[in-house]
């Protein structure tokens, strides 16, 4: 394999010396008081028996009900920690001993200590309180007659022991009945919603005065009848027994049978309440005279009373009540429910007014006046708010990929730094509403120089309200929402590109989006307006710096019509796109770690109806040019006409992230996207085309420059030795991940530090109506030649055929590290093309292979 070119390795080595610099100096801003903290903690233990063999394996004869992964976390003798498992690779531990040693300096040696593992000498005292814990655990779980030993295996002139554990489960016993005692007050459509939901694998159940259920086939487990409980507070606290609590439910075993028991549930439910009065008090941080109102909602009489809600606000003028006549989940008057309570907390925190709430029912002012005997309970509403404005300022650091990176010209990235400031108020119009005002500035240079390459000031506002606007207040109540806000933003950035003499003379961004919770996990977003209008410019020397890059000096490289003007459209012409999107999101993983669970998410837009609908009624009702005039007219800096592409797109993103044992986890991300054109233009707007290839991507190829397809027009030969990125984009896309993650130091300067292998594939490709490569209006190549008869000799035009296509997908594969703090990831990835569908074939198997892919990114790859 030959070696690097010049000019590749000097910009490589330059690329990983700033990418490392970042890194250390990230690292060094971290403070070692944690190591420092972790010497102290460990001369406080007692030493260990260092003449005590070491643990290297555990392992459990005779389990045959269990998976190895519950038993194990009942067993806290544990071998050290492998790298993914493999015998030998006891990581941690060597690098605990290397801080050890007598020879390493002080404060070194505690760090690496803090971030290794001592070596797990065996512990009689430990492995005997593991055998009782195995043997409650099995007792628990129905196996009453189960036994558990140990022995210890060792090798003749080896330190090292193996530790078994054997179990013998003996006969398990069964559930047969279970009989709820104190439940004659619910009624009978109660009781049996109450067996619909029970834990147990019932048969058949009586609903009479003492609600009786036969169980079948389940196994006695005290962890299910401790789930039943919590289960059966909830089903009560929400009928309106509001006082019922954790010591009112008891549960009684009897062994009806060697091998089966029946179980008493004596339930003391106290009376029923309904909602009575509600009083809302609200304090803030400054000195104001209270204020006190009746608000006007609606309320449940059916039970002869007639509550009120009343409000004190001291402190804080400019909080009005509506704020919690539109929080409020519940009707006062109606029979009492937690779920509804803890839902009117919700709420009322995530308007983001207040720094503490408290909701508590007062139970010595419930008064009898229900005509049924119910009482009614009043509920006191508590809250604090916080400081209504802040202003903020802040400096960040930015790194950007960029576009058109070439082995003559390799700008791969952009290092840069922004100053920013933020305003904000907590409560813009008393009811929780939420405006934002932030503006910044930015400076970026390449690796390759010194000189500024790009700038950008950008300037957003948003106001968010905690509640649906009209007409959307409906879906609320519909879909039964744990919590609903209102986004309205405003976006606007101004951006000059020095190394390409492209200037974005203005790019604006308005957008009306509501958000809606159905779930903890599960989620809408529905994007009732997204305008964008965009203003590019070119300076001068625009021609010399990106367009000959991308069609060759002379026009020689890229020579076909459609696809030149199509790039002079997207670089050059001022444009807008409107967007109607809807988005539903599942999410358990935390958005930060991602060590388990997953994160789907699914897409649909119809894009730019409403333009065409004005250029057909309003502005051309007898022609169609897809082009609208200037919003403000010339004089409003908008030169000329605002292209537009009726489009519709989806996608669908899938993340599952599966724990492989103690600091190691498997990531799997599908992703899957199609846009296509609605109308006479063949192509979709610039922005919501899919591009393959980044950080964020199949890491093998820089930013973008990925595909479509096998990646090159037909009669293109210079493009070969350069590579120019794709900068047309596609209509369709796949790509697939797979990344595990292992931890390797568990605390090094405050810091986790994550070794992370990876493989990426995936590429995008053109829609059937996409023109694509080396066809023009008439249907013939570049050369005049027929489309069909050209494809015959080469399909590479970068459309997708089905299944034929996979065979042009991209591979990468690599291997990184992740500094995981408490609040941020730092990722560092060094990336190989393993496969090139594009005919430069520049692989790890191609004799010119140019190199890896140093990418540096902020947060993890997905």
């Amino acid at each position: 394999m030959q070696t690097l070119s010049a000019t590749t390795a000097r910009s490589w080595l330059r690329e990983t010396a700033a990418a490392m610099l970042v890194l250390v100096m990230a690292v060094l801003a971290v403070t070692t008081r944690s190591a420092e903290a972790h010497e102290t903690i460990e001369r406080g233990r007692p030493a260990a028996d260092t003449t005590a063999p070491v643990v290297r394996s555990v392992d459990v004869r005779g389990n045959r009900h269990f998976s190895d992964e519950t038993l194990t976390e009942n067993i806290q003798t544990r071998p050290n920690r492998r790298i993914l498992g493999i015998p030998g690779l006891t990581w941690w531990r060597w690098v605990h001993q290397l801080g050890s040693a007598d020879w390493m300096w002080d404060r070194l040696g505690s760090a690496l200590r803090s971030g290794g593992e001592p070596p797990a000498y065996l512990d009689s005292t430990t492995v005997g309180a593991d055998v009782e814990r195995m043997q409650l655990f099995y007792q628990q779980r129905g196996f009453r007659d189960a036994s558990v030993s140990y022995e210890v295996q060792s090798r003749p002139g080896d330190n090292q022991v193996r530790v078994v554990f054997d179990v013998t489960p003996g006969p398990a016993t069964y559930l047969r009945r279970v009989r709820y005692a104190g439940l004659d007050s619910l009624q009978t459509e109660q009781k049996r919603r109450l067996v619909e939901e029970t834990v147990f694998e019932t048969s058949s159940a009586s609903l009479s005065d003492t609600l009786r259920v036969s169980v079948r086939g389940q196994r006695y487990r005290e962890p299910t009848l401790l789930e039943e409980r919590r289960r059966l507070l909830s089903f009560l606290q929400n009928e309106g027994y509001a006082a019922v609590s954790r010591d009112s439910i008891r549960a009684v075993v009897y062994q009806a049978a060697p091998d089966s028991f029946d179980v008493t549930l004596r339930v003391r439910t106290g009376p029923r309440y309904r909602f009575g009065d509600v009083r809302f008090e609200a304090t803030g941080p400054a000195t104001e005279p209270p204020r006190y109102d009746t608000l006007s909602v609606a309320v449940d009489t059916t039970g002869g009373g007639h509550p009120q809600v009343t409000s004190r606000i001291a402190d804080n003028g400019h909080l009005e009540p509506s704020i919690l006549r539109r929080s409020l989940q519940f009707t006062p008057g109606s029979y009492y429910d937690q779920s509804a309570v803890q839902a009117t907390k919700r709420r009322l925190e995530d308007t983001g007014v207040f720094s503490f709430t408290d909701l508590s029912p007062q139970y010595d002012e419930a008064m009898r006046v229900d005509t049924t005997g119910a009482a009614y309970l009043p509920l006191r509403i508590e809250g604090r708010t916080r400081q209504r404005h802040r202003v903020q300022a802040e400096t960040f650091a930015l790194q950007r990929e960029s576009v058109g990176g070439t082995d003559a010209n390799p700008r791969l990235n952009e290092f840069g730094v922004g100053l920013s400031g933020v305003y904000e108020n907590a409560n813009a119009f008393g009811g929780g509403e939420t405006f934002r005002l932030r503006t910044s500035a930015s400076v970026a240079t390449g690796l390759d120089s010194m000189l500024v390459s790009s700038n950008q000031f950008e300037a957003s506002t948003s106001l968010v309200l905690p509640y649906l606007v009209r007409p959307f207040r409906s879906l609320d109540r519909t879909f039964d929402l744990t919590n609903a806000r209102t986004r309205i933003s405003l976006t606007g950035l101004t951006a000059l590109r020095s190394d390409l003499r492209l200037r974005i003379r203005s790019r604006v961004n308005a957008r009306l989006r509501l958000e809606m919770d159905h779930t903890p996990t599960q989620s809408s977003l529905i994007d009732v307006m997204d305008l964008s209008v965009s203003n590019p410019d070119t300076l001068d020397q625009f021609s010399g710096k990106f367009l000959d890059l991308v069609f060759g000096s002379g026009g020689g490289d890229l020579q076909d019509p459609v696809q030149r003007q199509q790039i002079l459209e997207d670089y050059t012409e001022p444009q807008i796109n409107t967007a109607f999107r809807y988005t539903y999101r599942f999410a358990t993983a935390d958005p930060l770690r991602r060590q388990s669970g997953r994160i789907y998410e699914i897409s649909g837009e119809v894009g730019n109806t409403l333009p065409l609908l004005f250029d057909r009624f309003v502005f051309a009702p007898n022609t169609l040019g897809y082009t609208l005039p200037p919003l403000f007219g010339a004089a409003g800096g908008l030169t000329g006409r605002l292209l537009y592409r009726p489009y519709v797109r989806g996608s669908v993103d899938l993340r599952r992230y599966v724990p492989l044992g103690p600091g190691a986890t498997l990531g799997i991300k599908l992703f899957g996207g199609m846009a296509h054109p609605t109308a006479r233009p063949t192509v979709v707007p610039f922005d919501r085309r899919f591009f393959s290839g980044g950080a964020n991507s199949v890491r093998g190829w820089r930013l973008r420059a990925l595909g479509p397809g096998e990646g090159l027009p037909f009669d293109t030969t210079a493009s070969v030795q350069g590579g120019p990125s794709n900068i047309l984009g596609g209509d369709i896309k796949l790509e697939s991940s797979v990344e595990v993650r292992t931890t390797l130091i568990q605390s090094f300067l405050a810091a986790r530090w994550v070794g992370a292998t990876f493989l990426d594939a995936g590429n995008v490709w053109f829609g059937p109506r996409n023109e694509g490569f080396g066809r023009d209006e008439s249907g013939r190549d570049s050369g005049g030649q027929n489309v069909e008869a050209v494809q015959q000799e080469d399909a590479r035009d970068g459309h997708f055929r089905g299944l034929e296509s996979l065979l042009d997908v991209g591979v990468g594969a690599g291997a990184g590290i992740r500094l995981e703090w408490e609040y941020l990831v730092v990722r560092l990835d060094l990336a190989y093309r393993l496969h090139d569908p594009s005919p430069r074939n520049d692989d790890v198997f191609a004799d010119d292979f140019s190199g890896p892919l140093l990418h540096f990114g902020i947060g993890q790859a997905f």
